[in-house]
């Protein structure tokens, strides 16, 4: 899409892509293997404005669109898919979150701090008994004079060291249940984060299960409507859809990148490798399906911006790009033979975060039931948040 691009998003994309090879690449193999973002790196990235991207300049941010944020995700992903992971849920999903169901109160508290990233936000949803599906979780919320008890579990909670939560919850107002929102800080007695879990891919950022007994919910802690939250939030769902969509597609390409120079420097059977027929037209057809994943994504990334998006092109994306940069990671990593299953090329992590976000951020199976029941014209299923 290099020829609809404006000059500021060049500019912002050759910012992303010189931090990426500067920064971000060097420490790439060491964020794998300590399953630690170095906070030197979460430092610079907030020093250029990337937390911040997409949030409104009257809150210290750049306003910048989705379209931008997908733009930098993508740049930032050929060097760690895995950094960019973390990214997208500081850049789109939790500060989105506040803007879409916050008061004035709760944005100014929240977001000049995380445009700064001086405040990390985890978004937490999943629960043992539910996975996604809202209709089966447990935690819950009960009323207490003029506040709340919050109590129960969620699983998978990304982002387990940081310092502010957004619960989802079920939630009971003068007999009526509803499903609703609350800020829970890291410091609240009764919260708990336990030893976080060891992962296949998406390493960088912590994962674990997080614990809530009897914490209280004072009314500013109220995100939004607490019977409605869940009925208003999918636009923001969407967004964060296409935010990994776009790690996905910069993961493709970054190992695209390092598989085309390793080809293109090796001989194999006596000839140059990249004369081989099979190694070229899996180059070819590797390279189409990335270009196809692009073009799909800015399409809706445009339609979401310009507030044209009838259809969930979030699912869309998170469902057809991760399933193809996966099947595209798997072909590439074909190409390096023993070279490529082994740590010390630093190859196989792009392979490890592709498979992962066929879970991560909603599993395939997820989005492809809530496009069917569009394409069907159903009631959105249960599993629809």
């Amino acid at each position: 899409m290099t020829h609809s691009l404006t000059e500021e998003q060049r500019l912002l994309i050759d910012t992303a892509r010189g931090f990426a090879r500067q920064s971000v690449e060097p420490l790439a193999a060491q964020i794998d293997r300590e399953e630690s973002t170095p906070q030197s790196l979460i430092d610079k990235a907030a020093e250029l404005g990337f937390f911040g991207l997409c949030i409104p300049a009257a809150y210290g941010g750049s306003g910048a669109s989705l379209t931008d944020g997908c733009l930098v995700l993508e740049e930032i992903a050929k060097a760690s898919p895995s950094f960019a992971g973390l990214l997208s849920v500081q850049m789109i999903l939790c500060p989105w979150t506040v803007l879409r169901h916050g008061n004035p109160e709760q944005k100014q508290r929240l977001l000049p701090a995380s445009a700064s990233g001086e405040r990390l936000m985890a978004y937490s949803q999943t629960e043992p008994a539910g996975a996604g599906n809202t209709a089966f979780h447990q935690t819950k919320l009960r009323a207490d004079g003029n506040s709340w008890r919050l109590n129960g579990a969620k699983l998978f909670c990304t982002q387990g060291s940081a310092k502010t939560y957004l619960v989802w919850c079920r939630t009971l107002r003068d007999g009526q249940e509803g499903y609703g929102l609350v800020i829970v800080e890291q410091e609240a007695p009764g919260f708990q984060v336990a030893p976080y879990e060891e992962k296949l891919g998406w390493r960088g950022t912590n994962t674990g299960p997080i614990s809530f007994q009897d914490i209280l919910i004072t009314p500013e802690n109220v995100l939004g409507d607490l019977l409605t939250a869940s009925t208003t939030h999918g636009p923001i769902n969407q967004a964060s859809f296409m935010g990994h969509a776009a790690t996905s597609v910069g993961c493709a390409q970054g190992m695209f990148e390092k598989t085309l120079e390793y080809v293109k420097g090796r001989s194999l059977y006596g000839a140059p490798m990249h004369v081989l027929s099979p190694v070229s037209h899996y180059l070819a057809k590797v390279h189409n399906k990335i270009e196809a994943c692009r073009a799909l994504l800015y399409s809706a990334t445009a339609q979401y911006d310009d507030g044209a998006m009838q259809k969930p092109m979030g699912s869309v994306c998170k469902d057809f790009i991760c399933e193809t940069a996966f099947e595209c990671c798997n072909t590439l990593l074909q190409l390096w033979g023993g070279s490529g299953i082994m740590n010390s090329t630093g190859i196989n992590r792009y392979f490890r975060d592709a498979r992962t976000k066929l879970i991560a951020e909603g599993a395939t199976e997820m989005h492809t039931s809530m496009v069917s029941a569009d394409v069907l014209d159903l009631r959105a299923p249960v599993l629809q948040s």
